[in-house]
């Protein structure tokens, strides 16, 4: 969603936009978006041993392929500005666009871990960053970065705004009555959805809607039944981003409860863009951009503090619907669209 928002907002400012790789999410929404699109395929990123080992192995290979993708592509498009955000296409092909006189962005979105401090192409990245300018999505994500590569500028997502949509049926019916604690993220341990399953148990009025799939589906509906309160939690997946406006909209409380870094944490922007009451924790990059209590909650990554948190405001709802007025100013200033695309073109330009 992010790249197809950067490119469509820069097609409208007259640059010409095209899309060479493999994903087929992008190849099939470039294509219906009638940008001109190459398939392009560099091998998976190396970050784990088997794939690190193969990428080593190929890699004089892979760089020389690389090298032919953007020869042709140049040819074919007259390309003179690559937006690069895959690991192993930074690595193959930034030396190429250097050469053919190019300017490069490289887009960091994805959190900073071992697969990237332990990895010993991490030397040549960081090289390489010296050559380029590299865009992260959020301040909170800059001084990370920083420790690593050169050139680093911070340019908040912009929200993807959309009509409402109609719910499915028996999402709605499971909302329609009790407060409704909403989130949407992977459901996996650092996420830290889990957290929120084990407070809804000590609060019968509650209701919790998770929106996402991942490793954690089974458990946490496994927890929630030995408990005897699954009546008491939904969980779901919605596929346009109308119903996704309207469920940010529905809720009475969106929580994103990160126990890991979150470069920015999406969906806590689009549910403040939405006029609703947010919690995050302090793990997600959003965070530097809040006030505590005064355009959003952040507390601890702590079953104790979010609770702790999600009782404030229940018993404060008056203080709870001014912060989120406050935090739909914020996000309607700070995460447009349009402002997104703006600082993109100025950085090209």
């Amino acid at each position: 969603m992010h790249t197809l928002s950067v490119m469509e907002g820069l097609y409208e400012r007259g640059v010409f936009c095209a899309f060479l790789g493999s994903c087929p999410v992008l190849l099939r929404a470039f294509r219906v978006r009638h940008f001109d699109v190459k398939r392009a395929w560099l091998s998976r990123p190396p970050v784990t041993v088997f794939r690190l080992c193969f990428f080593t192995v190929l890699s004089p290979l892979l760089f020389l392929l690389g090298g032919f993708y953007l020869w042709r592509a140049r040819r074919a498009w007259r390309v003179d500005t690559v937006y690069m955000l895959g690991f192993s296409e930074k690595l193959l092909m930034t030396p190429w666009a250097v050469f053919f006189g190019m300017k490069v962005l490289w887009l960091e979105h994805a959190r900073i871990g071992r697969w990237f401090t332990k990895n010993p192409w991490r030397r040549v990245y960081t090289f390489l960053s010296k050559r380029v300018t590299v865009v992260v999505t959020s301040n909170a994500m800059k001084p990370i970065l920083e420790k690593y590569a050169k050139n680093v500028v911070a340019i908040s997502c912009g929200v993807v705004d959309a009509p409402r949509a109609a719910l499915p049926s028996d999402l709605r019916e499971f909302m329609k009555d009790g407060f409704v604690v909403g989130s949407v993220a992977r459901l996996s341990i650092d996420k830290g959805v889990d957290m929120l399953v084990h407070l809804v148990h000590s609060k019968p009025d509650m209701k919790l809607v998770l929106v996402g799939q991942g490793p954690l589906k089974s458990k946490l509906l496994a927890t929630a039944a030995a408990g005897k309160f699954s009546d008491q939690i939904f969980i779901t997946t919605l596929k346009t981003r109308g119903e996704m406006v309207a469920f940010y909209s529905a809720i009475n409380l969106f929580v994103l409860p990160a126990r890991e870094f979150d470069p920015f944490g999406m969906a806590a922007a689009e549910a403040a863009w939405a006029g609703t009451p947010v919690i995050v924790t302090g793990k997600c990059g959003i965070a530097s951009d809040l006030k505590s209590g005064i355009d959003a909650v952040i507390c601890a990554p702590t079953i104790a503090e979010i609770d702790k948190s999600i009782k404030f405001l229940l018993r404060h709802p008056a203080e709870m619907q001014a912060m989120a007025a406050r935090g739909q100013v914020l996000a309607r200033k700070k995460y447009r669209l349009d402002e997104m695309v703006k600082k993109f073109w100025e950085v090209i330009n």
